[in-house]
Protein backbone atom coordinates (compact mmCIF):
# COMPACT_ATOMS: atom_id res chain seq x y z
CA UNK A 1 0.00 0.00 0.00
CA UNK A 2 2.82 2.63 0.97
CA UNK A 3 4.46 2.06 -2.33
CA UNK A 4 0.88 2.76 -3.60
CA UNK A 5 0.54 5.72 -1.97
CA UNK A 6 3.70 7.34 -2.80
CA UNK A 7 4.09 6.36 -6.54
CA UNK A 8 0.43 8.47 -6.30
CA UNK A 9 2.34 11.71 -5.05
CA UNK A 10 4.64 11.06 -7.32
CA UNK A 11 2.83 10.71 -10.09
CA UNK A 12 0.44 13.97 -9.16
CA UNK A 13 3.42 16.09 -8.44
CA UNK A 14 5.04 15.39 -11.96
CA UNK A 15 2.10 16.30 -13.35
CA UNK A 16 1.58 19.21 -12.29
CA UNK A 17 3.25 22.10 -14.36
CA UNK A 18 6.20 23.78 -12.64
CA UNK A 19 4.58 27.01 -12.32
CA UNK A 20 1.64 25.49 -10.38
CA UNK A 21 4.15 24.50 -7.71
CA UNK A 22 5.67 27.64 -7.41
CA UNK A 23 8.55 28.08 -4.89
CA UNK A 24 10.37 24.43 -4.41
CA UNK A 25 13.23 24.13 -1.47
CA UNK A 26 15.12 20.35 -1.49
CA UNK A 27 17.51 19.49 1.19
CA UNK A 28 18.01 17.32 4.66
CA UNK A 29 16.94 16.85 8.05
CA UNK A 30 18.89 15.44 10.36
CA UNK A 31 16.97 14.46 13.71
CA UNK A 32 14.17 11.80 13.92
CA UNK A 33 14.08 11.11 11.77
CA UNK A 34 16.81 11.76 9.07
CA UNK A 35 14.94 12.33 5.60
CA UNK A 36 15.14 14.31 2.69
CA UNK A 37 12.97 17.62 3.27
CA UNK A 38 10.82 19.01 0.74
CA UNK A 39 9.22 22.34 0.54
CA UNK A 40 6.66 23.16 -1.91
CA UNK A 41 5.16 26.57 -1.15
CA UNK A 42 3.78 26.28 2.30
CA UNK A 43 3.86 22.58 2.08
CA UNK A 44 6.75 20.61 4.26
CA UNK A 45 7.33 17.31 2.82
CA UNK A 46 9.71 14.64 4.53
CA UNK A 47 11.07 11.22 2.96
CA UNK A 48 13.12 8.87 5.59
CA UNK A 49 16.10 8.04 4.90
CA UNK A 50 16.38 5.20 7.45
CA UNK A 51 12.83 3.49 7.02
CA UNK A 52 9.29 3.95 4.52
CA UNK A 53 7.96 7.11 6.31
CA UNK A 54 6.30 10.01 4.65
CA UNK A 55 5.09 12.79 6.19
CA UNK A 56 3.14 15.93 4.73
CA UNK A 57 2.28 19.11 6.69
CA UNK A 58 1.09 22.51 6.33
CA UNK A 59 3.21 25.85 7.69
CA UNK A 60 1.52 28.43 8.81
CA UNK A 61 3.49 31.72 9.97
CA UNK A 62 2.17 34.79 11.14
CA UNK A 63 3.37 38.79 10.21
CA UNK A 64 4.22 39.06 13.84
CA UNK A 65 6.96 36.85 13.97
CA UNK A 66 8.35 35.36 10.43
CA UNK A 67 10.65 32.92 11.02
CA UNK A 68 7.87 31.23 14.07
CA UNK A 69 5.84 28.55 11.69
CA UNK A 70 3.46 26.30 13.01
CA UNK A 71 2.08 23.10 11.19
CA UNK A 72 -0.42 20.21 11.14
CA UNK A 73 -0.22 17.33 8.94
CA UNK A 74 0.15 13.51 8.94
CA UNK A 75 2.59 10.45 8.24
CA UNK A 76 2.46 7.42 6.41
CA UNK A 77 4.88 4.49 7.68
CA UNK A 78 5.36 0.73 6.66
CA UNK A 79 5.10 -0.03 10.34
CA UNK A 80 2.32 -2.27 10.19
CA UNK A 81 2.09 -1.79 14.12
CA UNK A 82 1.21 1.86 13.51
CA UNK A 83 1.17 2.89 9.93
CA UNK A 84 -0.84 6.26 9.90
CA UNK A 85 0.11 9.42 12.19
CA UNK A 86 -1.35 13.18 12.63
CA UNK A 87 1.41 15.22 13.45
CA UNK A 88 2.11 18.89 14.61
CA UNK A 89 4.90 21.23 14.47
CA UNK A 90 6.59 24.46 15.82
CA UNK A 91 9.25 25.57 14.32
CA UNK A 92 12.46 28.39 13.69
CA UNK A 93 13.06 29.00 10.39
CA UNK A 94 15.88 31.55 8.77
CA UNK A 95 16.28 31.89 5.39
CA UNK A 96 18.76 34.03 3.66
CA UNK A 97 17.81 33.95 -0.54
CA UNK A 98 17.76 31.16 -1.49
CA UNK A 99 19.29 28.81 1.61
CA UNK A 100 17.12 28.09 4.51
CA UNK A 101 18.01 26.60 7.78
CA UNK A 102 15.32 25.29 9.94
CA UNK A 103 14.82 23.61 13.59
CA UNK A 104 11.59 22.05 14.73
CA UNK A 105 9.50 20.25 17.38
CA UNK A 106 6.90 17.50 15.91
CA UNK A 107 4.62 15.53 18.31
CA UNK A 108 3.22 12.85 16.49
CA UNK A 109 0.39 10.56 17.45
CA UNK A 110 0.64 7.19 15.52
CA UNK A 111 -2.20 4.77 14.89
CA UNK A 112 -2.68 1.14 14.76
CA UNK A 113 -2.40 -1.96 17.02
CA UNK A 114 0.63 -0.32 18.84
CA UNK A 115 -0.04 3.33 18.28
CA UNK A 116 2.25 5.80 20.41
CA UNK A 117 2.82 9.20 21.25
CA UNK A 118 6.17 10.50 20.04
CA UNK A 119 8.32 13.68 19.91
CA UNK A 120 9.99 14.19 16.98
CA UNK A 121 12.76 16.90 15.62
CA UNK A 122 14.37 17.48 13.30
CA UNK A 123 17.39 20.44 12.31
CA UNK A 124 17.26 20.98 8.61
CA UNK A 125 18.95 22.73 5.39
CA UNK A 126 16.71 23.59 2.02
CA UNK A 127 17.90 25.19 -1.15
CA UNK A 128 14.81 27.28 -2.73
CA UNK A 129 14.39 27.14 -6.30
Amino acid sequence: MFKKVASAAVLLLGSLPFSALGEIGIGFQLGKPDAVSIGVNRWDIGVSVDDVNVSVDRRFTTRELPNLYFGVGGQVSDNGDAPLGVRGKVGLSARAGFAELFGEVVPTVTFGSRGDFELNYGLGFRIWF
